[in-house]
């Protein structure tokens, strides 16, 4: 007596290319998802404010991209950082015994540095530029 219904192949099952590419384009986007997430994190953009022309490399109405984590902070590196004045953008002169000591390039600016403030500490800045964008 037969018995209604399929029977099972002998033969294994073959891997279908539809199922593969379904497979990698899930992998794909999670993949995107999870590096714009590590992306937005660590990185963030911003305007420099008119007036604040303290570093003549970066004129106000430039277009900045930062590293808010502050994992490339050295000498010589432009940062935007916490001051009595105010966050003010600037160049890192000295880093010494966990504060961090600040000099504007441009000669005459009238927004204060560590001439006049002394030294800050570390956690005062706020991020570190990586990248300029000038206005036209």
């Amino acid at each position: 007596m037969a018995v209604s219904g399929t029977v099972p192949s002998s033969q294994p099952k073959r891997v279908q290319l539809t199922d593969v590419a379904r497979w990698v384009r899930r992998v794909t986007l999670v993949m995107a998802v999870v590096a714009g997430t590590w992306f937005f994190l660590q990185f963030g953009t911003r305007w420099v404010p008119a007036g604040m022309y303290t570093v003549p490399e970066i004129p106000p109405g430039s277009w900045l991209i930062m590293d808010r984590w502050c994992s490339g902070l050295r000498v010589g590196s432009d940062v935007f950082i916490e001051t009595p004045d105010g966050e003010v953008l600037s160049r890192v002169s000295e880093l010494r015994d966990g504060k961090v000591f600040i000099k504007h390039p441009t000669p005459g600016s009238s927004i204060g540095d560590s001439t006049k403030f002394g030294g800050l500490p570390r956690d005062n800045v706020k991020a570190v530029i990586i990248v300029v964008f000038q206005p036209e």
